[in-house]
């Protein structure tokens, strides 16, 4: 079913590493942005504590798990956000934690993350105007923002943008693009997918990502492909990248994902897109049995044998897993340069 590399790492069916897991922290958040995907997880007021997320995450770091990211919701919103990530950075050197933020509380939380060991931080920026960035989050917080991120940049903290491309800020690309340069930040240029709020706004604000290829293509003076999720990244003239990550339709996405997400609830989610393959850990995390590790474990194993890719190649189409959504092979697949799974784990 499943297989240990030389260097430890889960690799599933499709031969695919276990290296990254993704973890919700909370579900709450105070933007409320027009296509936020939640994680793909239903809300509801369940919240592992600090010293379970730890736990959990020990065990997928046993298992060759070396990079962590907490996500929300809002991160931030949760008071003992650094009592994880100083929890997660004692598993020893090489472990990575990262955060994505709205930036919003960003500024006064600084100096402490930087204390417990943050590695680096993903700020969710999706306009250069107020007035856009208002219509796309729902709140008056661009200054804010921007102070948290030269807090940031001021304590050498890490940074990159998270962009999602939408029809209401498409024309804003270039100056978040110009800021970025300006401060040196790098860049995810994300696409808008159908899960959660995005699922309501798909239809009405999905732009796909090759609609914007040219203009980074114009900028770049070096494009190449990211093994993680066979991201195209584009080295601009100004020296930072823009790391385009398009999930929808697109195979090459899927084949290279190398990820296991823990929802803020407790349950081990193969793939952001799917909700009816989870394992549920809370059983064994508030049993205080004497065998509660080797039990998550084997919860590890289970949900690292249930992730498959959610898009496929079908002959000359392209189609998800259960054949419910059938898609033309899209360029930015085709620019990714990866038409098959990963067939063994590679050295992290």
């Amino acid at each position: 079913m499943q297989h240990f590399s030389a260097r430890y790492v889960l690799v599933d069916r499709f031969g695919r590493p276990l290296e990254n897991l993704r973890i919700t922290v909370t579900p709450q958040c105070n933007f409320n942005c027009v296509f936020c995907h939640g994680e793909g997880e239903p809300p509801n007021n369940a919240l592992l504590s600090a010293s379970e997320i730890v736990e959990v995450a020990s065990v997928a770091h046993s298992l060759g798990v070396g990079t962590f990211k907490l996500t929300g919701g809002e991160p931030l919103l949760r008071k003992d956000l650094e009592r994880i990530v100083a929890g997660l950075k004692s598993f020893g050197r090489g472990v990575e934690v990262s955060l994505t933020t709205n930036g919003f509380f960003l500024e006064k939380r600084v100096p402490s993350l930087v204390e417990a060991g943050l590695d680096r931080v993903n700020v969710s920026l999706h306009a250069f105007d107020p007035e856009v960035f208002e219509g796309v989050t729902r709140v008056k917080g661009f200054e804010k923002v921007l102070r948290g991120l030269e807090a940031a940049s001021e304590y050498g903290l890490p940074v990159k943008l998270n962009f999602v491309l939408t029809k209401l800020n498409a024309g804003q690309l270039g100056e978040v693009l110009d800021y970025a340069s300006r401060k040196g930040f790098n860049v995810n240029l994300i696409e808008l997918i159908p899960t959660g709020k995005g699922g309501a706004v798909f239809d009405e604000l999905y732009v796909p990502v090759e609609n914007v290829l040219p203009q980074l293509e114009g900028m770049a003076r070096k494009v190449y492909t990211r093994p993680l999720q066979s991201r195209p990244v584009f080295e601009l003239e100004t020296g930072i990248k823009v790391e385009v990550i398009a999930n929808y339709c697109n195979p090459a996405f899927c084949s290279m994902c190398t990820k296991l997400r823990l929802t803020h609830d407790g349950k081990l989610k193969p793939c952001l897109n799917r909700n009816d393959n989870l394992v549920d850990l809370t059983p064994i995390l508030r049993d205080e049995g004497g065998d509660k590790l080797e039990r998550l474990r084997e919860a590890f194993l289970i949900a690292n044998s249930r992730r498959e890719p959610f898009f496929r190649f079908n002959g000359e189409k392209v189609t998800s897993f259960n054949g419910r959504i059938v898609c033309p092979v899209r360029r930015v697949t085709l620019l990714s340069n990866a038409r098959g799974p990963r067939r063994e784990a590679l050295p992290r």
